[in-house]
């Protein structure tokens, strides 16, 4: 009896562990794509917009689509 207990605690355990390493693997990609952005808009950020002739400050928001992503 006690053996069948452990087992279905292991097991659930296990199933638990499992979930939480693919949200850890979706948050790290995430995080790879957000330092990717990031690095793009680095020139625009350092605040020598005259380096890029005709650019003006611009405002952005960023909606999350339905499958977890970020869209302009």
């Amino acid at each position: 009896m006690k053996q069948e207990v452990y087992r279905f605690a292991f097991e659930e355990a296990n199933s638990e562990l499992k979930e939480i390493v693919g949200e850890f693997e979706q948050l790290r990609l995430r995080k790879e794509r957000i330092e990717k952005v990031l690095e793009a808009l680095k020139p625009f950020s350092e605040g020598n917009s005259s380096e890029v002739p005709g650019t003006e400050p611009q405002s952005y928001s960023f909606q999350q689509t339905g499958n977890g992503s970020y869209s302009f």
